[in-house]
């Protein structure tokens, strides 16, 4: 996995939540009555249900040629122009991950791990990935866009009129010349009716000339975010006819309100319970919603 990524044990997350749920449910039916489930067991068991998935990345993959940027009228890199000619096939894919909370769950951090293979000669590299933290002043600015790649297979977004010329006056100086009028957009359309409804999220990415990345958003209601849409562009050597990818993906809760859902419970806790919760989001993955390894082999499709 990608270095200094520390996925969680999935299995073991399940039995301390069954745990936790235990113990509260049992402390809070003696305060109640047992008759149903308190604050504290709702909180544990909605967090118990919550559910994080992957979509399927053959969804969007295609291949990237210079006939892909001539069409969309963008003039493709010359360094580009000749990798695709002589060394390298250049694909583009999206991939969503779901985050489907159940209740009254709250989130705060959702991590996506990618790795392609084969390794060695043949290794995939990846070329491009969105979003990046540099885009977060638009992304936290909430309006719809839209993703396109520029011949320098590098993100360009187009907003609606309207908005552009508040949008542009927010962003430094170096992305203005990649945000334009959506109506004008001259780019190879990637992620079409993009829009992210959080606030003012936290974006660590990292993968770029590698064949494994990873995404890591921060987010006080990350919850909101139902599915999170991630780009790849990436290359493999010609002759290339398929890879294997391997996704694992988490989202971590917010365990200030869980640990407030359980306060009036909290001191009846085992010892190991409250001293891991006193800790709150420095531990939430142990507590995380996620997937683990998920497996695709990619047969890579061929422009005609």
């Amino acid at each position: 996995m990608t270095d200094g990524l520390f996925p969680p044990n999935l299995q073991e997350t399940d039995a301390l939540l069954s745990e936790l749920f235990e113990e509260v449910q049992k402390w809070e039916g003696f305060i109640a009555g047992g008759t149903k489930l308190g604050v504290g067991a709702e909180a544990v068991d909605s967090l118990r249900q919550s559910k994080v998935s992957f979509g399927n990345p053959r969804d969007r993959l295609i291949q990237l040629t210079e006939e892909t940027f001539k069409n969309s009228g963008t003039e493709l890199n010359n360094i580009y122009k000749q990798q695709m000619q002589e060394q390298f096939d250049f694909y583009y894919m999206r991939l969503t991950v779901d985050l489907r909370p159940e209740r009254a769950a709250r989130f705060w951090r959702l991590t996506c791990e990618l790795n392609f293979s084969p390794k060695g000669n043949n290794e995939p590299i990846i070329q491009s990935l969105f979003p990046t933290q540099k885009w977060r002043s638009v992304m936290s600015f909430g309006v719809g866009m839209e993703v396109g790649l520029n011949g320098n297979l590098d993100w360009n977004i187009g907003v609606d009129s309207s908005q552009l010329a508040e949008l542009v006056e927010l962003l430094p100086g170096e992305l203005k010349a990649n945000v334009g009028n959506k109506d004008n957009f001259k780019a190879f359309l990637a992620v079409p009716a993009y829009r992210y409804e959080l606030g003012h999220p936290e974006i660590l990415t990292n993968g770029e000339g590698n064949s494994n990345c990873y995404w890591r958003i921060q987010d006080r209601e990350l919850q909101k975010i139902g599915t999170a849409k991630f780009a790849v562009v990436f290359k493999v050597p010609k002759g290339t006819e398929a890879v294997t990818l391997i996704g694992t993906t988490w989202a971590e809760p917010n365990l200030s309100w869980l640990t407030g859902d359980i306060r009036d419970v909290f001191g009846d806790l085992s010892d190991k319970l409250k001293q891991l919760l006193l800790q709150k989001n420095k531990v939430a993955s142990r507590f995380a919603r996620g997937v683990y390894g998920e497996n695709w082999e990619l047969i890579l499709p061929q422009a005609s």
